[in-house]
């Protein structure tokens, strides 16, 4: 029946969508029953369709859900590899977690999961994110480049480079972005990224890049403990942004970079990633576990590595929890 609703959905959106479709017309076009377009047409509406008919009972859209559902994220998308299989759940512990699942078992490179809930949320370092229903975009994507382990690290810099390109040319906002996996508006965070992959040192099998986007919070929509620093798109903006056609954008923006990624590696995205970087040219601390290392951001190598400098000494940081010192 969703396969049923997708097509139902599409047709009523394209051609002669100022006249309408009957539901004759809908069941001869698709080839199946009338009453089979009738109860997909009862189930649009409990989605959160509205459906109108004129008098001559030909229906038409007069309003789509705000829900993460394929039908919506497909809607008008025009990806050649994100999104071809795509798994929508209302609620889920943890979109990354699913995809590897779906990743062990052979799903094909650009698979995505994605939630409306996710009630186990994981974020970098063990943490937990914060991913309440109707607020945000809460999804993963199977990624299969043939690069060495070592390379791997520049997804996450590409998935955060998306969301600053879709942040400015949607909606037109400043994004910061703080290595590894961090996106900043107005210095509060609205944009979180998760790699996780399965490799050898001299390939990766497949990895899932997963991103966590605050889209619609007030403040009051976070954990106290979060309010000081978590952001949303509706707040750097200071009106209602429309989820899914944002989420349309970041998934284009994703792919072209991606595409590229897999033929040139990471190497032509990177000044566009140092311009907005937060900790280039300023003294950071690092923590890698019990590990600290202290010094000058430098740069950025082509294999997404952060470069530290103290005195004279390079350190070449593939991971870690990076902050600014206080000077």
């Amino acid at each position: 029946m969703e396969t049923l609703i997708n097509e139902i959905a599409l047709l009523l959106r394209t051609r002669r969508v100022a006249l309408g479709w009957t539901t004759a017309e809908l069941a001869e076009t698709l080839g199946v029953s009338r009453p089979r377009v009738q109860k997909a047409l009862d189930d649009m509406r409990e989605l959160g369709y509205g459906l109108s008919a004129t008098g001559a009972g030909a229906i038409r859209i007069t309003r789509a859900p705000d829900r993460m559902i394929d039908t919506e994220i497909l809607a008008g998308l025009k990806t050649r590899i994100f999104a071809k299989n795509l798994h929508c759940y209302n609620r889920l512990g943890s979109t990354n977690t699913r995809a590897i699942e779906l990743a062990e078992s052979g799903a094909a490179e650009g698979t995505i999961v994605v939630a409306e809930e996710q009630t186990g949320g994981r974020g970098r370092l063990g943490r937990n994110w914060h991913s309440p229903p109707r607020l945000g975009i809460w999804s993963s994507v199977i990624l299969r480049p043939q690069v060495p382990l070592q390379r791997a690290s520049g997804l996450s810099l590409l998935a955060a480079l998306a969301f600053a390109h879709s942040a400015e040319s949607e909606l037109g906002l400043k994004v910061d972005l703080k290595w590894p996996n961090d996106g900043l508006i107005d210095g509060r965070k609205v944009l979180g990224v998760l790699t996780e992959v399965s490799a050898e040192t001299d390939q990766v099998y497949f990895a899932v890049c997963g991103t966590g986007i605050n889209v619609s919070h007030l403040p009051t929509d976070f954990p106290q403990s979060l309010r000081q620093t978590a952001g949303s798109l509706a707040m750097a903006c200071g009106y209602s942004v429309d989820r899914l056609a944002f989420y349309r954008a970041f998934l284009s923006q994703f792919e072209t970079l991606y595409r590229g990624f897999r033929r040139d590696g990471i190497a032509p995205f990177l000044d566009d990633y140092r311009k907005r970087s937060l900790l280039l040219g300023h003294e950071v601390i690092v923590t890698q576990g019990h590990l600290t290392i202290q010094g000058r951001a430098i740069t950025i190598d082509e294999n997404g590595a952060l470069i530290v400098r103290d005195g004279r000494k390079n350190t070449v940081i593939f991971a870690g929890e990076a902050t600014l010192r206080e000077q």
